[in-house]
């Protein structure tokens, strides 16, 4: 933001918080997730000596899984030591972040799913996105729910179904009904299930299939999207989870606006229904939002610690659309927080946040205080707002907040 504004020309709008990307997930889904490596253990018990060699081989599964991917075979999972490591470490910090994800859901999210609804979770591995959401929602967990899992790997997919079958005997449903029945296929995006199922998840897939293609972002999503629009029913919702870092944050973005140009509206994180002012892979800027790690499991932080890959933060972009929810219009300037605290001139602080008017800087005191992926309602008309400075810079509308 550049010295253009006159402090004396200053208007502070009151604001009040209506949602966070991250909520508090129930008591028994955080103990179950404090052992989480115990669930592990109980189903495949690891010698003194394998836990001794743990953290050693999760570090050259990160690598594997980062600096030397195109060397990494594609079925790494059916190799029983990578798939452990990748429980031990990378579920469990995906099992923190999803279920943290999915408690911030309103109260009415899932109203959707009935008894006898159908889901479909592709790329799942060993089941994280299933796990997370039996932990995280309590409501769903007495509905009789078929859960279609994908994935190239049976391997990966007989450890979740035991993983799942113990989140959801430590967690049991309030009228104690018998867990989701859990369909495995073994497949990739495009293998075809017999049933439309009213819920679609991909969490962390993409992020492995874009990273080697010669195709351009644009090219990618437009391809993917037809292959997941061809699941859908009449009614049904998608979630797609990637992590946020700049590339990953940018196919999700180009995502979310082919699913909105096919008729389907944002349940979350988006306040706005808009083509995403950050979907170009020239943006500096990336809608994705951080979860401090400080709160995540200590027996994880500790594993992580050894394994030399320690976390201050993780972070996730993600869209939830749907084709039956409604768009509601809305009087006031709505908007999300998706950076770090940032630097002003004349000591002053900021953050960029999403709205219907596209890029906002909200700037003030409280501004420190709100944590990322905060949703807030501005007491500001939405034609007022048009009439915010800009910041010369960014081109973001410039918002003060008190």
């Amino acid at each position: 933001m550049e010295k253009n504004d006159n402090k004396k020309k200053q208007v502070f709008f009151p604001y009040t918080i209506t949602n966070c990307t991250f909520g508090r997930i129930p008591t028994d889904a955080a103990s179950f997730l404090n052992s989480f490596d115990s669930a592990i253990q109980n189903i495949y018990p690891l010698n003194s000596k394998q836990i001794q060699h743990l953290p050693k081989n999760i570090n050259e599964l990160s690598h594997q899984l980062t600096d030397e991917r195109s060397d990494r075979r594609l079925g790494y999972m059916n190799n029983q030591v990578n798939l452990l490591c990748y429980a031990y470490y990378f579920q469990w910090w995906n099992l923190y972040k999803f279920t943290s994800l999915f408690a911030s859901f309103t109260a009415k999210a899932f109203d959707f799913l009935k008894n006898d609804s159908v889901l479909l979770d592709i790329g799942s591995g060993p089941l994280t996105i299933p796990i997370a959401l039996w932990l995280s929602r309590p409501e769903l967990r007495s509905l009789n729910l078929t859960f279609y899992v994908m994935d190239i790997s049976q391997t990966a997919l007989k450890l979740g179904e035991e993983l799942f079958l113990s989140a959801a005997a430590a967690c049991p449903a309030s009228n104690n009904s018998d867990p989701w029945k859990i369909v495995r296929v073994k497949g990739e995006l495009g293998t075809e299930i017999k049933q439309k199922p009213s819920f679609i998840t991909c969490g962390n897939m993409f992020n492995e299939l874009i990273q080697n293609s010669a195709k351009s972002l644009e090219s990618l999503a437009k391809d993917y999207a037809r292959i997941l629009l061809s699941y859908v029913s009449t009614n049904s919702a998608l979630l797609i989870m990637e992590p946020g870092i700049p590339k990953d944050s940018h196919f999700t973005a180009l995502l979310r606006n082919y699913f909105v140009k096919n008729d389907f509206s944002i349940i979350s994180p988006c306040p706005h229904y808009e083509i995403c002012p950050m979907c170009s892979a020239k943006s500096k800027k990336w809608c994705h939002f951080t979860l401090d790690a400080k709160y995540a499991p200590q027996k994880l932080l500790t594993l992580s610690s050894k394994a030399l890959l320690p976390k201050e933060n993780v972070t996730l972009s993600f869209t939830f659309v749907s084709n039956f929810h409604k768009p509601v219009e809305k009087d006031f300037l709505t908007l999300r927080i998706f950076s770090d605290i940032i630097k002003l001139p004349d000591n002053q602080f900021g953050k960029y946040a999403c709205s219907t008017l596209g890029l906002i800087l909200v700037t003030g005191s409280s501004t420190r205080t709100l944590k990322s992926g905060t949703e807030l309602v501005i007491n500001i008309s939405q034609a007022s707002a048009k009439t915010l400075l800009r910041d010369k810079k960014s081109g973001a509308y410039i918002l003060n907040i008190n």
